[in-house]
């Protein structure tokens, strides 16, 4: 199983048993509902801004190995440890390349 997927797998899990466990506490005693739920959704916030927080980092999508300051192609990183492909950073839509010079004159 790839890093990226045990990642996702662990935020579902986590958030699937808070979901579960404020559904217990709220049928279990005789609290109101509203303050239960906006606990279990601060809980479940700070969960997965914990869990995700090394993706932040440059590292490979494929086995979690940083990338630091690989050279990066023109598809992404390509991963020294395992040779999966990463992109890392905002992707750099291509620009007009013409100029004032190209444009064709309309006199």
């Amino acid at each position: 199983m790839i890093w990226m997927s045990r990642i996702r797998l662990r935020v579902l899990a986590f958030t699937l048993g808070l979901a579960f466990t404020a559904i217990g506490i709220i049928s279990l005693t005789a609290l109101p509902a509203l303050p239960v739920i906006g606990v279990a959704f601060a809980a479940a916030a700070v969960a997965v801004n914990t869990m995700t927080s090394k993706l932040k980092q440059s590292v490979c999508h494929g086995c979690g190995m940083p990338l630091g300051d690989a050279p990066s192609g023109q598809y992404g990183v390509v991963c020294q440890h395992c040779g999966s492909l990463t992109q890392i950073g905002q992707v750099d839509l291509a620009a007009d390349d013409r100029t004032e010079h190209d444009e064709p004159n309309n006199a």
